[in-house]
């Protein structure tokens, strides 16, 4: 499937980013979760594409993409991706994150509220505002495991689709993530270091936490969206967001897990359409 899309590489302060492009209009940045890759987006993009420039980016450390030797906060990947963006002349973006990304755009966002059109956060609350409780009540026993420094590589090491479709076994919606899709993740995830760099972002929670209290003191200027899902988290992300954005508009897709872009990518393109279509009516370009 992803024949169809153009990859590119580009250096940003010495790292190099992965992403694809289709395509044309006001721009739109997808950023993917753990453990994914700019391909779980491959069901949204076509039809965002038809009115949109969409960018699909692996996350820094993630897929194709190279860690940053700053580390692996979500600062530092936000920075990181604001300077791709400025980079490639793109001006203002609309951001939409899920999962590990959605953080990431709120960095993004937070940070460079100049340059975001707009913010979506897809199935996560943010960290401070939320996830630790969801962590919680949810029993993702993972963050913690993940945490332990060097313990979850050297598990893992081998046995990367057991852990994998392990998570991505937690998709509600049957078929969503099928074998080939597994096989096309477990070429970035096999790779070498590629693991540990989804284990990273989890290693950094704490300073994550203090890094986004600090950017919540200001609330985002831009028009802000947030879609939980109901058979994962609920309406989790909505609260989180509104007390960092409090004209965020929130929905719930009851029938969806965790994995909203894959599994339900009708229900989000019809909620993301409309969205991203009245943030362009509101912001100049």
């Amino acid at each position: 499937m992803d024949e169809t899309y153009e990859h590119h590489r580009t250096t940003i302060d010495g790292v190099r980013l992965h992403w694809v492009r289709a395509g044309s209009g006001t721009p739109v940045v997808l950023l993917h979760g753990w453990p994914q890759t700019w391909y779980a987006w491959r069901k949204v993009i076509p039809e965002l594409a038809r009115h949109h420039e969409v960018f699909a980016v692996d996350l820094p450390g993630l897929g194709e993409s190279d860690p940053s030797p700053r580390g692996s906060g979500v600062r530092i990947a936000a920075d990181l991706l604001d300077a791709w963006r400025a980079e490639l002349g793109l001006g203002r973006v609309h951001v939409v994150g899920h999962d590990l990304g959605g953080p990431i755009g709120y960095g993004w966002a937070a940070a460079h509220p100049a340059q975001v059109r707009s913010f979506t956060l897809l199935a996560v609350p943010l960290h401070g505002f939320g996830l630790s409780e969801l962590i919680a009540r949810a029993g993702l026993w993972h963050f913690g495991f993940f945490s332990a420094p060097g313990l979850a590589e050297e598990l893992a090491e081998g046995r990367e689709r057991i852990l994998l479709e392990h998570f991505y076994g937690h998709a509600m919606e049957s078929g969503a993530i099928g074998p080939a899709d597994v096989d096309t993740y477990l070429c970035s995830y096999a790779r070498p270091g590629r693991l540990a760099g989804g284990f990273a972002y989890y290693r950094n929670v704490p300073a994550d936490t203090a890094a986004i209290a600090d950017l919540a003191r200001t609330p985002l200027p831009m028009p802000a969206l947030a879609v939980g899902c109901g058979r994962a988290g609920g309406p989790a992300p909505l609260d989180s967001l509104r007390q960092a954005a409090p004209h965020t508009h929130g929905v719930v897709i009851e029938d969806s897990g965790h994995f909203l872009p894959e599994e339900q990518p009708g229900p989000l393109l019809k909620l993301l359409r409309p969205f991203l279509a009245e943030a362009d009516a509101s912001v100049p370009r």
